[in-house]
């Protein structure tokens, strides 16, 4: 049986059964951590720590998930790196799309994402639930997180296999997929225009439903116009889409691995 993670057996040291209970600044001034709020230039959110002591610096304007995120970030370089250390953690470095790799603020990024939506948690909340923007804000609501981050969760540790993806105007920008989506599916890199994203970001309509659509029109595959899956997008900003794509019967991901 695999081992449970840090971060679930961390907060169930403290009692933690529900999401509201997780209080960041309580459990960062238990490890030491004090935790302030002041206005930061060329950072959003920094911490200094020695021995056992850390002060957590948070800029105040970014809007309350994002602060809240940021906290996690920090309170995480104190778990992983307690001791003598320094991050300034620039507005690149913080968040569920932040820094990549093997990184000091890569692996805080991670931590920060399972303190905050602990899989224990986190998956009976989910559990059934489909891979829809509907889903996702009921969750980020219950955990005080992003759309964003809360997404990239539900992909990871959902019950159905899926993949979340971003557009811009120039192609794709970015996706995630779960850890049941082969590593040989790859969305593709220019919208096709039977998509809801397609029509999202050229035609202006903000409001979307869950809809089955053709694999092709999302998978770059040959033999992708054989299956189906869902499409759920949503207008981020002016110009950027994020979508998420779920495949309800799993039999269809077994196939394509056949």
């Amino acid at each position: 049986m695999p081992s449970q993670p840090f971060a679930d057996r961390f907060l169930q040291e403290y009692g933690i059964t529900h999401p509201s209970e997780i209080d960041l600044e309580a459990i960062a001034y238990d490890k030491g951590a004090y935790v302030r709020y002041r206005l930061l230039d060329g950072c959003e959110a920094r911490i200094v720590g020695k021995g056992n002591q850390a002060i957590i610096s948070i800029d105040p304007r970014p809007i309350p998930t994002r602060k809240r995120f940021s906290l996690a970030h920090e309170l995480a370089h104190w778990l992983l790196d307690r001791g003598s250390i320094g991050f300034l953690c620039k507005q690149s470095d913080i968040g569920a799309r932040g820094a990549v790799g093997n990184s000091a603020e890569a692996a805080a990024n991670a931590l920060a994402a399972q303190l905050l939506m602990p899989g224990y948690l986190f998956k009976p909340l989910s559990r059934k639930k489909p891979l829809t923007f509907d889903t996702v804000s009921e969750l980020s609501k219950l955990f005080r997180t992003s759309n964003t981050t809360t997404v990239l969760r539900l992909v990871e540790i959902g019950d159905y296999p899926g993949m979340v993806v971003c557009f811009g105007p120039n192609g794709r920008q970015w996706f995630h997929r779960g850890q049941d989506v082969p590593e040989e599916f790859w969305p593709i890199r220019d919208l096709d225009e039977d998509s809801q994203a397609f029509e999202l970001l050229y035609g202006g309509d903000h409001a979307t439903r869950p809809k089955k659509i053709g694999a092709e029109a999302w998978i770059d595959r040959r033999d992708a116009h054989q299956y189906t899956l869902t499409e759920h997008s949503i207008m981020i900003a002016d110009d950027v889409v994020l979508t998420l794509l779920w495949w309800q019967d799993e039999k269809q991901i077994r196939d394509f691995n056949s």
